[in-house]
């Protein structure tokens, strides 16, 4: 394999792992510690910083190997972008209902789709914040509004979020996964690209893991399941990535799926966090379907699964 990757990914881990670390130092031990978020936001630019370093202090290789050139312009891969992104709560919001109705007990939760149950859900969410109640008229818009519509606003919002305020913490990660590495690694068949960069790419989360991100309780198993979780991403995020020639539908998407994690929070209920949560086994199956559904559609990506770009 080409040096200037294992080169790329020292700096990437390196830059990450110490800024997790000192903050582990420093008392940051859990995802809901004071300073937790500082921690994990700073940790999520190492990998574009790495590949900033790369690009222009080793290899002189200019900004063309990260994917930031958007000319021309074409609306229509954002749009299709977007719409994958919004689909992915409700694709993995049916798979959670399909396995809590098949595994009662099988950890996976329920699914709340009623006005009473969407308040509940509010209040336990503020409990275990440790936040103050909400009060009853601020929780009004939910009984009024039928749940559907309340789905489908949140993830516009999260759309609208993703191409603004959430866009520059998302390039932190996608200028170096989707932008330096996918650069380095655009001659492979897009399988073996997929499962090395989502491999990768899930490893690199491993200290926020072990401190009980997105699996809290969870240090050595979440660690596993968000590799998992990374490589069903990885098919969705290298088509996109493909399909526009650039970094910046990947970072749309990135900032999508972050930025509507809470919606799924909002109609999912008791669910184990290996399980049925949006990180968990129900997520990574819905994933996993989308990501099928994605590349059956594209004939001209799925011939490029296991052929190699001369």
């Amino acid at each position: 394999m080409d040096g200037r990757v294992w080169r790329f990914l020292a700096l990437a881990f390196g830059i990450s792992w110490t800024i997790a670390l000192v903050g582990m130092a420093f008392g940051v031990r859990s995802a809901t510690a004071p300073g937790y978020a500082a921690v994990a936001g700073a940790a999520m630019f190492g990998p574009a910083l790495a590949a900033l370093l790369c690009v222009h202090r080793f290899d002189r290789a200019g900004w063309s190997l990260l994917g930031v050139a958007i000319r021309p312009f074409r609306l229509r891969p954002f749009l299709l972008t977007a719409c994958v992104g919004i689909a992915i709560v409700p694709v993995i919001l049916a798979t959670t209902a399909i396995l809590s109705g098949g595994f009662p007990e099988g950890g996976f939760g329920r699914v709340v789709f009623t006005s009473d149950g969407l308040v509940d859900q509010v209040r336990d969410l503020v409990a275990k914040l440790g936040a103050e109640p909400v009060e009853e008229e601020k929780l009004a818009p939910l009984r009024r509004f039928p749940p559907a519509l309340i789905l489908l606003g949140a993830l516009l919002a999260a759309v609208l979020a993703a191409g603004t305020v959430n866009l520059p913490f998302m390039l932190g990660e996608e200028l170096g996964w989707r932008g330096y590495l996918w650069g380095r690694l655009a001659h492979w068949p897009a399988a073996r690209r997929i499962g090395f960069t989502g491999l990768v790419w899930g490893l690199w989360h491993a200290p926020l893991i072990a401190i009980g991100h997105n699996y809290p309780g969870h240090p050595v198993a979440g660690i596993g399941m968000m590799v998992l979780l990374c490589l069903v991403l990885a098919v969705l995020f290298d088509h996109t990535r493909w399909r526009t020639g650039h970094v910046w539908t990947s970072a749309l998407l990135h900032g999508i799926i972050n930025g509507s994690a809470g919606t799924y929070a909002l109609f999912a209920a008791q669910g184990h966090p290996l399980l049925g949560s949006i990180a968990g086994l129900t997520g990574i199956l819905g994933l996993l379907v989308l990501g099928i559904v994605v590349v059956a559609v594209d004939g001209a990506y799925r011939r490029t699964l296991i052929t190699a770009r001369v």
